[in-house]
């Protein structure tokens, strides 16, 4: 294998683009593969891009609307480019930027949502809304949910506002409004059919408040379409070229909307692969991408297997784990680059073992082969697994990062100043309203709120119109006071949106809200920097030419992974936020059965398959170097489980891997001191190297013995909470329907499951 120094992260952390002359199309297709040449140039009609991991997809998106423009097939307001991250939108017209140039200009290159969002701010009449209409984000579509429900009486404990709100979203995905849902459950469990209730309230409210949720964005998006032909018309007239990146994770209304777009002019072109399809739990359907070809009988389908991304040995691992999949387009990456050094493989005692190894494996991959610890990675199927592998890093003192936490956006202060920008667009924005009434303090708790929403519903007002009303409200005192300055304080700043740039509105808003000096007077670390986040909020709002552009901006760019490429630490990360990275080292952790494929996968077979792509996904995200690791046993609810390894390692053909195992160590109970475990040691149960003899038997997590009964409100290890909504079977054939908080229902084999009464 030749020699390569990973010193400089940006020689791996992304693709180096090369600026062509706009008047020599020949120029675009220089450097391409056959295959991708014929991505590049293909005339018209549907295309299908089947692009595999580190193919060069991206490439060939921005190449091919490049060409389009080039060859004078397509003006540039004549092509839609959508993707699924802003960050993403932003990297593809960066790259089709540098190959045109400004004639680029015009072309709608975005997010679904963010399309959606903007046919919706042009046409938001004819669904009956507002143009100044409100985004809510997640957080707020639940507090939303929580407030009708403990308005009606319902107990938020037995039935969660998280729940509620996942099973709306699900429905939405499907296209369900909530009379659609009402006639499909009325007859059906008492669960169900109290969701459908508190469903058609939470759309009354989205109206009254002139908003919307994310999942109404597309919704709503193709009901326009619907709703009017001359939209409809005008935009497949406007867009006659459409290009859609990741197919393989859009859902049934997303796919719905482009194939609208697409049905006069059918210039279609949609990049993804099947085997990358690992967001099913958000509703992607991988039939989308598989029957592409059943709905546009006339595609042309060109098939991407060079990969430049990995060795031969990761990519030989890759094909062979992912052909046991029966859903797919048939394909087997190849490379013209090295064969590479052999895939390590650790059996460990434990998780403690497995993570002292990891350790030792990171700073390996930094003395033999010279990279930093910036481009290394650990890779683990569920958050909770991180821990363990935290508590060595620090102990090793190797330098890390957990790719996931609280966003900028998410931020309590940013959050809070965002709430009043929108209340100045939307005055009938309710949540927005709520959210600051009492931020900083103005004696305004929940009984004053209470009595603004009774008379704001009794006198048919928006919350922040209410306010006005304080007095006849029934408040008196510190909260009449805080009520009456509030009404102020927003007038006061509408008045100033006339005069005032996006950038010095959030100046204001600091300012003229008491945030700021509540701050400066706190004088903690803490405080100060939130004034700095403030501070660029304000350097954001900057960039644009409005206060509704900015808000409407704001609203969207949560989508994205704030992945840094050169933050100098190793990446810990879930396989899912692995997805679109690459690092020249990787380890991959926990190859276990139940734990990586998951339990809820043993009885599913399209779970399975999920599982499957999902490790074909971590598998090719190395790029020269790859490490797995499974245990023989692992602390789960705090006691000691045996565990098989991982099905995927049996599916690797053995001579791409070389074992470094360390003899079987003994097993120590669960006490532990700062080196690791302590107390009395057994026997380990004797770990042989998988497939040369029996390994531990796996035992039953007991939620099989639990005697659960509908309605019983239950924790999983991996979905969280959630309410039974039924039980069948009995011992180890027990099955039970579970609707989770956040993952909406699940169907669960008990003896397989880790649950446990809330």
């Amino acid at each position: 294998m030749s020699s390569k120094n990973y010193s400089d992260e940006s020689l791996w952390s992304s693709e180096p683009v090369n600026s062509v002359t706009l008047a020599d199309p020949d120029a675009l297709l220089e450097g391409l593969t056959k295959s991708q040449r014929d991505a590049v140039t293909h005339e018209g009609g549907p295309l299908l891009i089947i692009a595999g991991a580190g193919s060069g997809k991206t490439r060939v998106l921005t190449r091919r609307i490049a060409y389009l423009l080039a060859t004078g097939q397509a003006r540039p307001w004549e092509i839609l480019a959508i993707t699924f991250t802003n960050k993403a939108a932003d990297e593809m017209r960066r790259r089709v930027n540098e190959l045109v140039g400004s004639d680029a200009d015009g072309m709608w290159v975005s997010t679904f949502h963010s399309a959606c969002l903007r046919m919706l701010r042009a046409h938001a009449d004819v669904l009956g809304y507002a143009r100044g209409f409100t985004i809510y984000d997640a957080g707020e579509a639940e507090s939303t949910v929580e407030r009708i429900m403990k308005e009606v009486g319902l107990d938020t404990k037995r039935l969660s506002p998280r729940s509620v709100t996942s099973a709306i979203s699900a429905a939405k995905n499907e296209m369900q409004s909530a009379k659609d849902y009402a006639a499909m459950h009325e007859s059906g469990d008492p669960v169900r059919r109290r969701v459908s209730e508190i469903y058609k309230l939470y759309e009354e409210r989205l109206r009254n408040a002139n908003a919307m949720d994310f999942d109404d964005l597309l919704v709503n998006a193709v009901l326009l379409l619907r709703a009017d032909e001359g939209v409809l018309s005008s935009y497949q007239r406007r867009f006659r070229f459409l290009l859609v990146d990741e197919f393989q994770d859009t859902n049934g209304v997303q796919n719905e909307l482009v194939t609208m777009l697409a049905r006069e002019h059918r210039n279609i072109c949609v990049v993804g692969d099947s085997d990358q399809s690992i967001y099913r739990f958000r509703a992607a359907d991988v039939r989308n991408i598989l029957q592409f070809a059943e709905r546009f009988p006339d595609a042309t389908t060109v098939l991407l297997e060079q990969n430049f991304r990995s060795t031969q040995t990761i990519l030989d691992a890759a094909n062979a784990v992912i052909e046991k999949n029966l859903s797919r387009h048939p394909k087997n990456l190849f490379t013209e680059g090295d064969q590479g050094s052999k895939i390590r493989l650790y059996r460990a005692g434990d998780e403690y073992d497995e993570a002292r190894w990891v350790a030792s494996e990171l700073q390996r991959f930094r003395s033999q082969h010279n990279i930093t610890w910036g481009a290394m990675a650990i890779f683990y199927r569920t958050n909770a697994q991180s821990r363990v592998l935290e508590e060595e890093m620090i102990r090793a003192s190797v330098p890390y990062r957990v790719v996931s936490g609280m966003r900028f956006y998410e931020r309590k202060e940013i959050k809070n100043a965002l709430a009043f920008a929108r209340l100045i667009v939307n005055p009938r924005d309710e949540v927005s309203a709520r959210r600051v009434i009492n931020e900083p303090k103005r004696g305004l708790g929940d009984v004053a709120q209470t009595k603004l929403g009774t008379y704001a519903a009794q006198h048919n007002l928006s919350f922040a119109q209410a306010v006005v009303f304080a007095k006849e409200a029934g408040l008196s005192g510190k909260a009449l006071n805080g009520a009456l300055k509030f009404a102020t304080t927003l007038e006061q700043l509408r008045a100033m949106a006339n005069d005032l740039t996006p950038r010095e509105m959030i100046d204001a808003i600091v300012r003229e809200t008491g945030m700021g000096d509540e701050l400066l007077d706190d004088n903690s670390d803490e405080a100060r920097s939130r004034l700095e986040n403030l501070g660029e909020l304000a350097s954001a709002a900057a960039q644009y030419e409005t206060l509704l552009d900015f808000v409407e901006r704001m609203a969207l760019v949560a989508e994205s992974d704030h992945y840094d490429s050169a933050a100098g630490a190793v990446s810990l990360m879930t396989l899912h936020v692995a997805k679109g990275l690459e690092f020249p080292g990787v380890i991959i952790t926990g190859l276990e059965e139940t734990v990586f494929p998951h339990s809820r996968a043993m009885n599913d077979d399209q779970e399975l398959e999920e599982e499957r792509r999902l490790c074909y996904v971590g598998i090719t995200r190395a790029m020269s170097y790859l490490s797995l690791s499974h245990a023989w046993s692992r602390t789960r609810w705090g006691a000691y489980m045996d565990a098989i390894p991982s099905r995927f390692l049996a599916e690797i053909p053995p001579e791409l891997m070389e074992d470094v195992s360390s003899p079987p160590p003994l097993r120590r109970n669960i006490q532990r001191d700062e080196d690791g475990f302590v107390g009395r040691d057994s026997e380990f149960a004797q770990g042989r190297a998988f497939g040369s003899g029996a390994a531990p038997p796996v035992r039953s997590t007991g939620a099989e013995k639990l005697g659960l009964k509908v309605g019983e409100r239950v924790v999983h290890d991996r979905y969280g909470a959630g309410v039974v909504e039924s039980i069948s079977g009995e011992n180890q054939r027990a099955r039970a329907s579970v609707l989770f908080d956040e993952f909406g229902s699940k169907q669960l084999v008990l003896s397989m499951t880790p649950l446990r009464r809330a």
